[in-house]
Order: structure tokens, then sequence, then C-alpha cells
């Protein structure tokens, strides 16, 4: 997980609406069946178990993994994204805004009141990310080459070859998408991970990407089908040596919109390009390619197509310019710097009103209209030194630091710096982790 490394605690909570049995792997692999009951800020697990009449208590750095039932049905989080000005994310519909306060409904902790000056900004139109593949689920579902005996192979969830191999999948790519794999390699890695691919006869010329991952390092490159060849999109100074466990977890985000693609490893961005032939492939296949020489097992595992919008991350990110006042983003990408000075109730959903600098009448906007709201800068609510050493992730791409936390079958109570004291249904977490002192807490994309 984000922000862990593997000799932190790191508590991975699949949780369900129906507490059934809660699974935990420990340091050594060991395996513990029983209840959470609490985990306190020291990292203490108190759990029951059959094993015994009493709670068990484990130590800090016992517990690798939690993992509970998944529930059997999970509601569409809600549209809306509120960051605070700790920089914690909490999913919510937006009720009203006045003055004072921002009140919002919560599908899992109820409804809340969140004062204006812990507000960091609103986006809207948030919806969880359209998966379009995950797998591999068999070998046969992949095409393969049948030139030859040598060719991927189903194994413990992943495509292994060992020698030369081929295959390939189409998809009903979007424009914008998310391709993510694990590279797993002996020896040294030799891959080529084509996307956007037509698919067409090898003899015939292509557009398409690729990714090579060989001895010498890593690339991402264009191949055209008029002009030159082969052209560099993003070239890493990333040889095997700086992977020691001989596995890489790749994430891609493809924008064929603007003709740009970004690359994160491990989790961690790595730097974007621009296709240089400017005009992006069309092709909807991904083909996996090794050709590595026998003796030197290859592996692919986790691969996954996601849905990929980079409105609200560009809107994010861009300078907002003036910090002392609200500023707000339309939809199609309009404006305005002032004052949100409400949301209220109107026949169609909420209504929002903004008093522009540049003109005497308020703006009236729908929710629909409404791409991110910045609030004025306001000075941190949290007390400096203040050690929050859990990380709640909810569904919907929720994120917030609390305190110790106290389990049980209706639900997890805990308490949050800014929002107070909550309690959260089970099947509204995602993950907790257990974070170092000064870790960086990165939302989950």
């Amino acid at each position: 997980m984000t922000g862990m490394r593997s000799s932190d605690l790191l508590l991975a909570l699949l949780l369900a609406g129906s507490v059934r049995a809660d699974n935990l792997t420990l340091a050594d692999d060991a395996q513990l069946t029983g209840t959470v009951r609490s985990i306190n800020a020291a990292g203490l697990v108190e759990l029951t178990s059959t094993l015994s009449a009493e709670p068990l208590l484990l130590k800090p750095g016992a517990v690798v993994k939690v993992e509970f039932s998944s529930p059997a049905a999970v509601a569409q989080p809600p549209g809306t994204l509120i960051e605070l000005t700790n920089g914690d994310l909490l999913p919510a519909t937006v009720v009203s805004l006045d003055g004072e306060n921002l009140d919002v409904l919560t599908p899992d902790a109820g409804p809340l009141t969140i004062p204006r000056g812990f507000l960091k900004s609103l986006q809207f139109g948030v919806h969880q990310r359209k998966i379009v593949y995950a797998g591999p689920k068999n070998a046969e579902e992949w095409t393969r080459d049948g030139g030859g005996p040598k060719t991927w192979t189903y194994t413990n969830k992943a495509l292994t070859a060992d020698g030369p191999a081929y295959a390939s999948k189409s998809f009903e790519l979007p424009l914008q998408f998310i391709l993510k794999f694990t590279l797993k390699w002996q020896a040294n890695p030799s891959f080529q991970i084509y996307f956007a691919d037509p698919l067409t006869p090898k003899t015939d010329p292509v557009d398409r990407y690729y990714l090579q991952f060989n001895a010498a390092g890593l690339e991402i490159k264009r191949e055209a089908s008029e002009g030159q060849h082969f052209r560099t999109v993003m070239l890493l100074g990333r040889t095997p040596e700086n992977f020691p466990a001989n596995q890489v977890d790749v994430e891609i985000r493809v924008d064929r919109k603007t003709s740009r693609l970004h690359l994160m490893l491990n989790g961690e961005p790595e730097g974007a390009g621009v296709d240089p032939v400017g005009k992006p492939p069309t092709g909807n296949g991904i083909s996996l390619v090794t050709t590595a020489p026998a003796g030197s097992t290859q592996e692919i595992r986790g691969i996954e197509i996601g849905e990929f919008d980079n409105t609200r991350v560009r809107h994010r990110a861009e300078d907002r310019g003036d910090l002392n006042t609200d500023s707000l983003i339309s939809r199609d990408d309009d404006r305005w710097s002032g004052r949100l000075t409400r949301i209220a109730k109107g026949p169609d959903g909420p209504v929002f009103l903004f008093k522009s600098d540049f003109q005497e009448a308020p703006l009236e906007l729908s929710e629909a209209d409404v791409s991110t709201v910045f609030f004025a800068r306001s000075e941190p609510a949290q007390a400096a030194g203040q050690v929050h050493p859990f990380a709640l992730r909810l569904r919907g791409e929720g994120l917030l630091r609390v305190e110790s936390c106290t389990f049980a079958e209706d639900g997890v109570t805990a308490r949050h710096p800014l929002l107070g004291p909550l309690k959260i249904s089970r099947a509204g977490v995602a993950a907790l982790e257990h974070l170092e002192p000064q870790t960086p807490l990165k939302p989950s994309e």
C-alpha cells in the first residue's frame, strides 16, 4: 500500500457488512482466524479467537494483513469528494453550505457538519473507475501465436513463459485508459508489452505503443506505420538492478485525447511523455511478448485495464490563482474567483451561488455544471506535532487519518482531528494502514 514498507505494520482490511471471520496473516506467514476488536495507537491488535477463551493481544509488527469477508453488495459511492485542510478526503453528498458550515450526507458515517475553515476543495462528478479487464483468468482467453510449443502458460494466476512467448487480446478500450500489470523475472527481464495495438498481421505496418524492459533499461516507444518507424516517448535509467526482488508493478495512463502518457513504477510517478507522432494510435489490443531464452522464466500477473478521466486530476493540479479567495471551475473549464456564498436545495438538485470578483450579480450554477471548488486558504486546523498513526481508506477514494480504532460488528469507531468522533460502517472501510511518523499519505487513484 501507499506509504508503507515491508517492515511496517500493514493492516489491509477488506471489510464486510456482515462479519463472519477475519483472516490474519502474521509476519512469519502464519495464519490466524478470529475477529479484530481494536487496534490502539501503538499498533497493538486485540483479537477474539476460538484458539483462546481470552482475547489475544498481538504486539505491534506481528500482524501483516487482516482480511474480512466481502460485502454481498456495495452501493455506488457518492459523486463528491471533499478535501480537508489537512489533506484528508471524504466521499459525501453535499446538502448545503452557508458562511459557517458545510452539511453533507455520507453513506457510511451518516450526516456530518464540517466547519468551512476545515475545507480545502470540493470535487464533483467523482465516480468509480470502470474496469474493462482484470486477469489473467486462464491462458485460453489470450490468443497465442501457434508457431511452436513455447508460449505463455497459466500458473498461479499469472502468465509464465520459459522461453520466447507471444499472446494478445482485443478489448473495447476507451480513448483514455489505465493499463496495470506486474512483471517478474529470473536472471534478466525481456518484455515487450504492446498497447493500443490494432493486432494486424505481423508483416503489416502498425501504429501502437509499447513498453520495453530488458537488461539495458526501461523505455516506452511509439511504433508508426508512416515516417520514422520507432520513436522514444519515455526513456528511464531504470535497469533490473533497481528492482532487487526481480519484480516491478507498472501503471501506464494513456490519454489519446491529448496524446500524453504517464508512467508509474511500484506506485511512484516516473514521468510523462508526449506522443511524437501527434496522431495517437486507435487500436484496442494488448500484446504480451517475451524474447527471453529458455531457462529464464518470465511472468506477467495482475493485468488490469480501467477507464481514465484526468479532468479532475488536472483541475486539482493546476494553478488556482489567488489563494485568499474561493475559486470555481465549471465542467466546461470556465473559471471564476470570488466567494462561494451558498449551496442550497433547488428543484433539480443543489444550486451554487458564487459571487465573482468581476460582476455584481452572483452566478447560479447547478451541481451538474460544477467540476471543482477551491476554498480560500485558512490556517491548518491540526496542531503541530499531533500524531494520527492510522489511515482509514474509504470506498469512493476516501482517506481519513485517525487515532486508535475500535471494531464492532456494526462499525468502526475512531476520532478524527477535524471531524471529531466518527462511527463508520464496516462495509464502508476499504483498508486501514498503520503509518510511520512523517509518512506522506497519497490518495488512491
